[in-house]
């Protein structure tokens, strides 16, 4: 099975920020990034990447591009569906906050599956927040895990969880499934749902189950990925933390 390794620049930026205001880059005095070495011994050792042993690779500004260079890459022969996925990421993008999930949930769901690689893009469609949902949607992801960061060990008896997943895309309605399943419902239903005028119905069809797991960045350890994509995502990182993107393409071959 191929692993994609899908790693995004605000995983080493901390304070995470959730809803930065304007378009801009974030204010260097409100947060740090992680060093230069740093970086390169989380590749090297949580990810077991070599320099010198590169493997195909694409870099974005908008990590909304995942799912158009996972696209190309299936027509090109480079990649082979399904596949798993590692996202390395300050977020699930998987949606929660904008209305994509929406469109995705009746509009996209509705459609054959042959007809779903070419969905719409934007703040209602998917976008940098949802992309992953969107891949699930073409059955592309045979699993999924979410290494959120996490520096160390909670305290006795806390649990390191995430905060961002949306319970609606998950069996019962609980991300503590672990299994993705989207449902398909109407138009009206969904709107409904999103109102919170209604409690979500059975759906009228539900997609493939999709494993998902999440590892906080302190227990993360991982051998053989195949594939990797890294974005910059400017509106969630300063701009000195570009200084870190040309490490990370010491373990890629752009393709």
């Amino acid at each position: 099975m191929q692993t994609i390794l899908d790693l995004d620049l605000d995983f080493f930026v901390w304070p995470i920020e959730y809803w930065p205001e304007g378009g801009g880059r974030l204010p260097e005095g409100e947060c740090t990034h992680s060093r230069p070495d740093e970086v390169r011994e989380f590749l090297e050792t949580s990810c077991s990447l070599k320099r010198g042993k590169t493997i195909p690779g694409h870099e974005m500004v908008e990590h909304e591009d995942a799912f158009s260079t996972w696209r190309r890459w299936l027509h090109a022969g480079i990649l082979t569906a399904p596949f798993d996925v590692i996202h390395v990421d300050a977020h699930a993008d998987l949606g929660l906050g904008d209305g994509g999930w929406v469109y995705l949930l009746s509009e996209l769901l509705a459609l054959p599956l042959t007809e779903r690689s070419e969905p719409r893009v934007g703040p209602r469609a998917l976008n940098s927040g949802n992309y992953l949902a969107f891949a699930i949607a073409n059955r592309w992801i045979a699993s999924l895990t979410y290494v959120f960061p996490h520096r160390k060990p909670p305290a006795q008896g806390h649990e390191a969880r995430p905060t961002d997943l949306m319970p609606l895309l998950f069996r019962d309605r609980n991300a503590r499934t672990g299994l993705i399943e989207l449902g398909r419902y109407s138009p009206d239903t969904v709107l409904r749902i999103a109102e919170r005028t209604s409690n979500p119905p059975a759906p009228i069809s539900v997609e493939p189950v999709v494993p998902f797991n999440y590892v906080p960045s302190y227990q993360f350890r991982f051998e053989g990925f195949t594939h990797m994509v890294v974005a910059q995502s400017p509106q969630y990182t300063p701009a000195s933390a570009d200084e870190l993107l040309p490490i990370f393409r010491d373990y890629f071959v752009e393709s």
